[in-house]
């Protein structure tokens, strides 16, 4: 058995130094492959939003890139012309966008079969009934998506997006099957266990909100415009009774704490819900 160290304390100091240049290394390699990532991930963006023909889109990435590009600029890369060019092109198609962007919309609209409501005037639109509104800021050239339950995305105000994420938005919430047997059961569930935490009776009015908030903790991915859109659909198509107990949603003048049901279902917000013994 060797006893002691066979190795001089200057080898060991030398493998030392190696082990941390080595790591000094990958650190600085690491972070030059994710750089080179991000680059490679502006310049897919840029050639997506050229291809899908998204001018403001593409002022907004090149002038978040103004680094990228001052960096490219002063290393003498002649590819910045090119970008310069794309940027004049995208900027002169925006100017007048904000004056084309009803019929444009309109038109796509259609094309995509969107519900697009009849009441929309620039710069507020809204969508099926007006579940989504989009309301665009001409100076800052964004639109935000919001439904009744808060705001849902805020992008570029190009016409090919804001149908993009109106599409993307409605097969989210529309999209889903719906069993009314299973909803109001869960209803219920949730119901009688609010009254068992707060000590009350059977038939005791509670905010919908309280439904809503328990729902947040225990139900992973809950959306609250999901919930909406699935009472609503409660309301119309039934049913309306479980276990003998009657569903009655009553309403609010408060709209922070009520919801406004949709479609047919939408004539008022509804700020509280019980079972009454049918």
């Amino acid at each position: 058995m060797t006893t002691g160290n066979a190795y001089s304390e200057s080898s060991i100091d030398t493998i030392h130094q190696l082990v941390s240049s080595a790591r000094q290394n990958a650190k600085s390699l690491r972070a030059q492959a994710d750089e080179a990532a991000r680059v490679q991930q502006v310049w897919e963006e840029l050639k997506s939003f050229i291809e899908r023909n998204w001018p403001l889109h593409i002022i907004a990435l090149i002038e978040k890139e103004a680094s990228l590009l001052r960096q490219m600029r002063n290393a003498g890369d002649p590819s910045i012309q090119a970008i310069e060019e794309i940027f004049r092109a995208a900027k002169g198609q925006a100017d007048g966008l904000r004056y084309r962007l009803p019929k444009y919309l309109e038109d796509a609209s259609k094309a995509n079969s969107l519900h697009l409501d009849a009441e929309s005037r620039h710069p507020r639109y809204s969508f099926y009934e007006g579940f989504f509104r989009v309301d665009v800021d001409d100076t800052k050239g964004i639109a935000k998506l919001s439904d009744n339950e808060g705001e849902l995305a805020k992008f570029p105000a190009d016409t090919g997006a804001i149908v993009s994420a109106i599409q993307r938005e409605y097969a989210r919430v529309f999209g889903r099957p719906f069993n009314g047997q299973s909803f109001i059961q869960k209803l219920r569930t949730q119901y009688l266990a609010v009254l068992k935490k707060e000590n009350l009776a059977d038939g005791t009015g509670l905010p919908i909100r309280s439904i809503t908030r328990r729902l947040g903790k225990n139900e992973k991915g809950f959306r609250t415009d999901e919930f909406l859109l699935d009472l609503s659909r409660l309301v119309q198509e039934g049913p309306t009774i479980i276990d003998g107990y009657q569903i009655d949603l009553q309403q609010t003048k408060d709209t922070n704490q009520g919801m406004l049901l949709h479609g047919q279902a939408g004539r008022g917000y509804v700020g509280f819900i019980t079972f009454r013994k049918g």
